[in-house]
């Protein structure tokens, strides 16, 4: 190997620019943060290689526990189609200046990393001594990222199953049901085991603590739905939790749908405690399969496809989409969200 020399701030010599390594001296970081590699990509890449040769060299450094080999700081992929490609050598810049951190930025940059990665990353920050803000300017992010990754470490059980499946892999929404789960543990772990959804995500969780916030905020006309004796309360709470298991909410609809037909909430007083935005969401989510009652033109085949994909149902969600589609189908009616959802109390006191 040939090349300008220059000396780092350790005093050590690297050659300056790109130069071609022997293959076999370079071997991959074992505490490099990326551990997932996609076999589909990567083959591709091989057969780029293969074609066209490693047009972007990688980048080493010395091995101090093997003179005259290297360590990669950022390349594996191309590393490793190198070697399914039979190359021999590799073009490569020799750095010794890189550390784990500027490993983690390059990915970052490249959006190379998966959550649980970063995660790791920050576990061994955090068991070396260094606070969350100094891991947080390390590699350029803010606090709450920092703090939102570090979570993943120490998941409870329930969501570790969920985040490992694939289920959530959304950083976010696993930290706001960690936050639910410290607080409902049971109503999470009930929500986790009957929800119908492949893939959570950060909406679902929304949904799902606005269904929290207003199962525990009492009516106003609790009074009114009280049991008198003991017995009467003891088989009030047992039915609830019937229901709960029978039905969990997965979405803002569901949850309506819920406390007005499981709950007994009363839609006007329901409507009081709903913030402006979920106001808004269920009003033109509603409103939408209203119009499509209304213009719709061929009511038996809608009608099917809306019970094969799920829009319609007996119950839920899709109970109410469908009270709102039949209700447009009148046309001579104009569109009364209280009227669809006293309709849902309506059935509940006929049965």
């Amino acid at each position: 190997m040939t090349g300008k020399k220059k000396e780092n701030k350790n005093g050590l010599v690297a050659p300056i620019g790109a130069t071609e390594i022997d293959i076999t001296l370079i071997s991959e970081d074992i505490n490099q943060p990326r551990k997932e590699f996609n076999k589909e990509t990567l083959r591709e890449l091989t057969e780029t290689v293969k074609l066209r040769g490693v047009k972007s060299p990688i980048s080493v450094r010395p091995n101090p526990d093997k003179p005259g080999t290297y360590i990669i700081n950022h390349g594996a992929r191309r590393y490793r189609a190198s070697i399914d490609a039979g190359l021999k050598n590799i073009p490569a810049f020799i750095d010794t200046d890189y550390s784990e951190a500027d490993q983690v930025i390059e990915n970052l940059q490249r959006d190379n990393l998966t959550s649980r990665e970063i995660a790791d990353f920050i576990g061994r920050q955090l068991a070396g001594g260094k606070t969350k803000s100094e891991i947080a300017r390390l590699i350029g992010k803010t606090n709450p990222y920092i703090t939102m990754h570090a979570a993943l470490l120490d998941l409870p059980d329930p969501l570790g199953e969920v985040y490992r499946t694939g289920r959530c892999t959304d950083v976010t929404a696993l930290y706001d049901l960690t936050r639910l789960y410290k607080a409902n543990k049971e109503e999470v772990i009930t929500w986790l085991a009957l929800s119908t959804q492949e893939e959570i995500s950060r909406l679902d969780v929304y949904h799902f603590s606005q269904f929290l916030k207003l199962k525990k905020t009492p009516s106003s006309n609790s009074t009114d739905d009280r049991v008198s004796s003991s017995e009467g309360k003891s088989h009030t709470t047992s039915a609830k939790n019937d229901d709960q298991k029978q039905t969990t909410p997965n979405s803002l609809l569901d949850s309506i749908y819920n406390l007005i037909k499981k709950d007994k909430r009363k839609p006007h007083d329901l409507m009081q405690d709903l913030s402006s935005e979920n106001k808004e969401f269920l009003q033109s989510e509603i409103k939408n399969y209203f119009e499509q009652g209304r213009n719709c033109q061929n009511i038996v085949q809608f009608t099917i496809k809306a019970l094969q994909d799920g829009s319609f149902s007996a119950k839920g969600s899709g109970a109410l989409q469908l009270i709102a589609f039949l209700h447009g189908m009148e046309r001579s009616e104009s569109f009364d969200l209280m009227k669809i959802l006293e309709e849902i109390a309506g059935q509940q006191e006929a049965g």
